[in-house]
């Protein structure tokens, strides 16, 4: 009898171990939340090939491989303590530290609130794919529309700057709003259901004119925010300056969509676009 009861309580303490762990191991993934770059994964993929900058000396020696680095993001949503993991050289990883250091992140949370979190980050560099690349976006270097630029990587509030970034326009007299209702394509989706109303979009403008880390403010059904920020890709922009040097600035524009009434289903442009 006493075998049977030692057994028993033997079965009965290895249960409750085991419903304490999983518990503990349950309530601890409820309660924190990893870091993630502001954009996602598909932004960042598209942020690495719009600003990667191939070492030249690395092209001519054909390098390819993988630069892996380790650091912390931050309460603050900082990057700080960073670490090569895995290296292909100094060159490659000083760029691939270069690109890192551009990126935002908002930081872990854990039980409601902001801690840091280490984060590991690979970055591959390939010179036939870089070559490629340069093709498709129609340049090898970044090209910047003032000179010279602020290379801290801080982002600044309009608030915080001597001139606000501006859309540029081939044609004279064009504005904002004209550009978006000329551009925008009203979502299948969206038209089929009778959707209508407003997308806010947040982001970048770098200082060589190109719009980076796109968020959503306000967010509309029916494909109107993929058609909102496709619209946002095609502008070019001239940077913000702060004390006589091109920066970073943190920017939103609202892009509307209308279905007037009488309009016999098709899309008609509005003049309610506005931004800055």
């Amino acid at each position: 009898m006493n075998k049977y009861i030692a057994i028993f309580y033997l079965r009965f303490c290895i249960s409750v171990l085991l419903l304490i762990f999983f518990s503990s191991t349950f309530l601890f993934s409820q309660n924190f939340i990893p870091a993630e770059i502001i954009g996602g994964k598909k932004q960042f993929k598209e942020f690495i090939e719009m600003e990667m900058q191939f070492p030249d000396k690395s092209i001519k020696e054909k390098v390819k491989g993988n630069v892996e680095l380790s650091f912390i993001i931050n309460k603050n949503g900082e990057i700080i303590d960073i670490n090569i993991e895995e290296s292909v050289n100094n060159e490659i990883d000083n760029e691939a530290i270069r690109i890192l250091k551009k990126t935002l992140w908002i930081p872990a949370m854990k039980f409601g609130k902001f801690a840091a979190s280490r984060e590991k980050l690979l970055i591959h560099f390939n010179y036939k794919k870089y070559n490629r690349l340069c093709k498709r976006r129609g340049y090898n270097k970044l090209k910047y529309l003032y000179l010279p630029i602020d290379t801290c990587c801080i982002v600044f509030d309009k608030k915080e700057i001597n001139k606000s970034p501006s859309p540029i326009f081939e044609k004279r007299f064009y504005s904002l709003d004209k550009f978006i209702n000329d551009n925008i394509k009203y979502p299948d989706a969206a038209f089929n259901q009778n959707i209508s109303g407003q997308v806010i979009l947040n982001f970048i403008v770098e200082p060589y004119g190109q719009v980076s880390h796109i968020t959503i403010e306000k967010y509309l059904g029916g494909g109107c925010n993929e058609e909102a920020i496709r619209v946002l890709k095609l502008l070019k922009w001239n940077p913000g300056l702060k004390e006589n040097k091109a920066v970073r600035v943190r920017m939103s524009i609202k892009v509307t969509f209308n279905l007037p009434d009488g309009s016999d289903h098709r899309y008609l442009p509005n003049n309610q676009n506005n931004t800055l």
